[in-house]
Formats: structure tokens, sequence, C-alpha cells
């Protein structure tokens, strides 16, 4: 075993946080500035903080903190991706989106990812990848 596997190893694993936290705070700042607008812009920075210090937690704790970071991340990307899928289905078949009523609705619904990939997470037992 060469010296240099450890150091990979956790060189990966932070890579891996932080495209998952790059990645996921792109997948909320869509429906937080489409539904808040401006108070979207204010509240961007603490959203931003918020991902740093999960992205900390999970590296440095681990465990269940590292499969929330994870999941919650997954669960704002797959709520976002089922959104853009959705929509262009829908636009096909001559449905015109209201964004009165679908920014609020992807909003929550990608807060909804977040909220259950976190609680999946917070119950995972299993050690981190």
């Amino acid at each position: 075993m060469s010296a240099h596997g450890p150091i990979l190893g956790r060189a990966l694993r932070i890579g891996l946080y932080a495209v998952m936290g790059w990645l996921g705070l792109y997948g909320i700042a869509i429906p937080l500035f489409g539904y808040l607008s401006y108070i979207g812009a204010l509240l961007f920075p603490l959203v931003g903080v918020i991902e740093v210090l999960g992205a900390v937690l999970a590296l440095t704790k681990g465990g269940p903190w590292a499969w929330a970071y994870l999941l919650g991340n997954l669960g704002v990307l797959t709520a976002t991706f089922v959104v853009f899928a959705v929509v262009p289905v829908g636009v096909s078949v001559h449905w015109q989106p209201n964004t009165a009523a679908t920014a609020p609705l992807y909003l929550a619904f990608t807060s909804l990812g977040l909220v259950l990939g976190i609680v999946a997470g917070a119950r995972m037992r299993r050690p981190p990848p």
C-alpha cells in the first residue's frame, strides 16, 4: 500500500463533496431566485454559508452528517431534474405554465427534496463514501 492512498482518497472525497455542494447550491438557487426574486438575492449568501458549514461538518464529523449532506444535495438535484423533465412534456402538450403558480411549487418541491434527503441521510448508519 502506498503512502498516497489515504491522501488521494481524502482528496477524492473532498472533491465529491465540493461538486455535490456546488450542484446543490445551484439547484436551490434557481427556485429561490425564481420565487423570491430580490429577497432571494439577500438570502443566497446565507444559503451559501449553510452549504459550506454542511460540507465542513460532513467532512469532519462523518457518519450521519456526511449522509445528510450528500443525500440532501441529491434530493435537491433530483427534484430539479424532475421539474426540468416534467415542464417540457407539459409544454409539448400545449400546457402554458403560469409562473405565479409554478414558482412557489418549484421552490416547495426542491425544499421537499432537500428535507427528505437530510432526513434519510440522518437515519443512515453505514459509513459514508
